[in-house]
Parts: structure tokens; C-alpha cells; sequence
């Protein structure tokens, strides 16, 4: 019989951060793409216009769509995120950043796909975190925000 691993730590967190978007960001998105697809008609290139319109429609869509918070868990073989289970054997090594921009635990897995992932620490003290993770997985001392970080932050995507 297997037995259930031991939660260390439990946190309720969105899924992803969200960023409020006003009518001047969607005004701004709307001049920029119709400027662009303009160029594209004028370029003889409907392909290109097309791309642009079908883009500019994905960005909408990720810009109304509203993270659902999820439960994460930290236990005594890997991390848990919703019904998804990470061993730490398969974590390379983990940072966190804290800031006032992000508050997110980062972690490096051996996946080919989806090989970087931030979790969002919401209310979560990060240096329980950091305390924990410490003494199970290496730590990347690079803890600045990723460069995808930075853009979303940026654009409040």
C-alpha cells in the first residue's frame, strides 16, 4: 500500500498574474494592428493580414481570460500543482523572485517542454518557501525576473 506523501507546505495562489486591462490598452492594441494590417493590404501580403488579425484576436482572448486559483503544495517528494505532481527528482534547481513586481517561485525542470515554470507565491511567505525547497533542491542564484517576466510586466500582459 502506498502511502500518501506529507504536505509541508500549502498556499492558494492564481494561476497566473493578472493585470487589469482598460479601454485605452484595447484602443492601443486596435490602432497598432489596424496599422498593420493596413501595411500588409497596401504590401499585396493578405497572408501576412490575416496572421495579424488571427494574433491580434489570441491577445484579446488572453487579455479577458481570468486566472482561477489553484492549490499549490510543497510535500516530501515534489510539488504539487492542482492535479499535477513534479517530483523533485526532476526539478534542476529552483529561485524566487521577490519584488515588487513578481512574487514567484520559479523552478528549472528536466522536461523537454515546459522546462521553466512560475508559480505565483500570492500571500505565501517566500522565505518559508526558500527554507523548505533549500534543503531538497539546488538553487539558482540568479534570481532576477525572467525576460518574459519583464515584457508581461511591462505591457500588463
Amino acid at each position: 500500500m502506498a502511502t500518501q506523501p506529507e504536505t509541508i507546505i500549502e498556499w492558494k495562489a492564481p494561476e497566473f498574474r493578472h493585470y487589469p486591462k482598460n479601454a485605452a490598452w484595447f484602443i492601443t492594441l486596435g490602432l497598432i494592428v489596424a496599422m498593420l494590417i493596413t501595411y500588409e493590404i497596401f504590401q499585396d501580403d493578405w497572408f501576412g493580414a490575416i496572421s495579424i488579425l488571427l494574433i491580434a484576436t489570441l491577445f484579446v482572448a488572453f487579455a479577458l481570460h481570468r486566472p482561477k486559483n489553484i492549490l499549490i503544495q510543497l510535500s516530501t517528494v515534489g510539488i504539487h500543482i492542482e492535479d499535477t505532481h513534479i517530483p523533485y527528482t526532476h526539478i534542476k534547481q529552483f529561485w524566487i523572485v521577490d519584488n515588487d513586481n513578481h512574487k514567484t517561485l520559479n523552478i528549472k525542470t528536466t522536461a523537454y517542454l515546459n522546462h521553466s515554470i512560475a508559480i505565483e507565491l500570492n500571500n505565501q511567505d517566500a522565505d518559508e518557501v526558500y527554507e523548505v525547497l533549500s534543503e531538497l533542491l539546488p538553487e539558482n542564484t540568479n534570481v532576477e525576473e525572467t525576460v518574459t517576466q519583464r515584457i508581461a510586466h511591462k505591457f500588463k500582459f
